[in-house]
């Protein structure tokens, strides 16, 4: 399928193999949730595609075009996931980009297995092992080079206790885990202050994560974006962490740090707990 500006691939189990993202990373993803068939935070979603393409230079995809595509990809069917890919396009092997080649534009719909937990199930989080690098520049982004989270998750195998998700540190500094940022929160005095990480070098600028920096500070909490070492984790009395599949999940454990669940979060948080 074909639109003037893009090559558009609907629900395709190949990929060419000339494809420069499958094989430099040359590209960009958004995985989104799809809720009773509508999908979720579309348009915050295409505007962090949007910001990928102006840092890697690609052409952007209106609104108007991923939400027909993506609508077709789903069609009638309620609770999915919808991933789209973003590729610089097809070129001859080696590294040059050719001037106006035509991005690939794949919407490909998959089947969501939510994270079902039981009530007295906690879920525990470590510290990886693996540290990565510094990258200014594609910090924050959907990069289609997901090499250091292969890493990582790569530990888990060897993970014992540990629920589906390690916290990646770089320089003592925690930025997020494997696939969702982190929130954690102290009390002073009868006020809750809540912490993110900040991820100017590493890490995911995450749709989840500006939404709850919005809500909380619209209702009057302190949220602050820092640096948080850690060795400082036994300041904080709760944490969870929040992607856009899985929305909202309490920490119950990180290594040795142990955090509680006060109801006061729950009532403020409600609306991210899927």
């Amino acid at each position: 399928m074909t639109d003037s500006k893009f090559n558009i691939y609907l629900n395709k189990k190949t990929v060419p193999i000339n494809d420069r993202a499958f094989n430099y990373g040359d590209g960009l993803f958004e995985t989104i949730l799809v809720k009773n068939n509508q999908i979720i935070y579309l348009k915050e979603h295409l505007n962090r595609l949007h910001r990928g393409c102006e840092t890697i230079s690609i052409k952007k995809p209106s609104l108007a075009l991923i939400r027909r595509y993506s609508q077709t990809a789903i069609g009638k069917t309620k609770n999915c996931i919808l991933k789209i890919i973003l590729s610089r396009g097809a070129s001859k092997f080696g590294y040059q980009i050719p001037k106006d080649l035509k991005p690939n534009l794949y919407f490909i719909k998959m089947k969501n297995i939510p994270v079902r937990l039981n009530k007295t199930e906690e879920v525990n989080l470590d510290f990886s092992k693996y540290k990565p690098l510094s990258n200014n520049r594609l910090s924050k982004i959907k990069h289609q080079n997901r090499m250091d989270q292969c890493l990582i998750a790569n530990e888990l195998l060897e993970t014992k206790g540990c629920h589906t998700d390690l916290v990646v540190c770089h320089n003592d500094h925690i930025i997020e885990t494997i696939s969702s940022n982190l929130f954690f929160i102290k009390k002073i005095k009868d006020n809750y202050v809540f912490d993110t990480p900040r991820i100017d070098g590493f890490g995911i600028d995450g749709i989840i994560r500006e939404k709850i920096l919005e809500e909380l500070r619209g209702n009057g909490f302190k949220a602050n974006i820092k640096n948080i070492k850690r060795d400082n984790l036994q300041k904080y009395i709760a944490c969870f962490k929040t992607n856009s599949i899985n929305g909202l999940v309490f920490i119950d454990r990180i290594g040795k740090n142990k955090f509680s669940k006060p109801e006061i979060l729950y009532n403020v948080l409600k609306s991210f707990i899927y």
